[in-house]
């Protein structure tokens, strides 16, 4: 099974001009507003290097065209201590009795450059304008299971029950003489009520070591087969080869969302990244949504997104 994909156009780059977004646009999250209206919720940086949430709007009608990008911070960031203090960011949205829920994420630097990363409930009075951080207990904090802490989640509903994918935060280590770097694979946990979530022992995505030291941002759909995966996959950090860094796509399969299958070399795209293009050396944190019998993918550049955010359409199999 393969995942045949045609590069379209970069939708997105950091503006100039912007009051408070100076760098990076990473982790795309696509809801729609209408059939000529898609937003996408993204991380974009400041001056402190602290991620928030960036609201740009689009028409999918015409390429994606930019209508609009929040000028404002839409979510405060915590106070000292806690675990958004550093960073704060979306990867999804449920609905959940006759509510949309948003399933937020947040960082916390410790001594940096270690940090831990949680996920938390969001809602949203206008659709993913602004955000409002509920009063529940977080879904994934840094513990026996998570060591470091877990987010970037996605969560879907089958059968009865919620099943949530995310990024688990493993450990820091240094590898090859490189400078120390954490390593995260891909989790998976149930839940009947979105409050208590019993996680799996093993990882849905596992590393391949000593190659692979980080899988993130999981995007899971539902289809007539089974169910598929999109991912970000990175080797080390590497003194002679910093390019062993670069995340890559990955793609994986399952017929019961629970045991996955690594499909990573049937992800494509037909018309690559050529040297000097917005994305040649980087694609990654990518997010996959459906409308009218096509699927598109939203992804982030070189630099992890410094280039910013584009998009790509499914190509039927040959």
């Amino acid at each position: 099974m393969n995942s045949r994909w045609r590069r379209m156009s970069r939708i997105l780059e950091v503006p100039s001009d912007h009051p408070w977004w100076v760098t990076h646009a990473q982790m795309p999250t696509v809801t729609k507003v209408n059939g000529a209206h898609w937003r996408i919720c993204l991380a974009g940086r400041d001056v402190q290097n602290r991620s928030n949430i960036i609201v740009a709007d689009v028409d999918p009608t015409q390429g994606m065209k930019v209508l609009s990008v929040s000028q404002d911070l839409p979510l405060a960031f915590g106070g000292p201590g806690a675990l958004d203090r550093d960073g704060v960011g979306v990867s999804c949205a449920i609905d959940h009795e006759g509510a949309q829920l948003w399933v937020g994420g947040g960082m916390n630097v410790r001594d940096h450059p270690h940090y831990r990363i949680s996920t938390f409930w969001l809602s949203s009075p206008d659709g993913g304008r602004s955000f409002q951080k509920l009063a529940r207990p977080p879904i994934l904090v840094a513990g026996d299971d998570n060591p470091l802490g877990g987010g970037i989640a996605d969560i879907l509903r089958i059968g009865g029950r919620w099943h949530m994918w995310f990024t688990s935060m493993r450990n820091w280590r240094s590898t090859n003489g490189g400078p120390s770097e954490p390593t995260y694979d891909i989790r998976h946990a149930v839940s009947d009520d979105l409050q208590h979530w019993t996680q799996d022992t093993a990882p849905a995505i596992a590393l391949a070591r000593p190659r692979e030291a980080g899988i993130v941002r999981p995007c899971v759909l539902s289809t007539a087969d089974g169910f598929e995966m999109w991912y970000s996959v990175r080797g080390p950090e590497h003194r002679t080869d910093p390019a062993s860094r670069a995340y890559r796509i990955g793609y994986a399969t399952s017929s019961d969302a629970a045991a996955w299958t690594r499909r990573d070399t049937g992800f494509s795209f037909e018309n690559p990244p050529e040297h000097g293009d917005w994305d040649s050396d980087m694609q990654c944190y990518p997010h996959v949504v459906q409308e009218d019998g096509q699927r598109y993918l939203f992804y982030c550049g070189n630099g992890f997104g410094r280039s910013g955010i584009g998009y790509a359409v499914e190509v039927a199999a040959d």
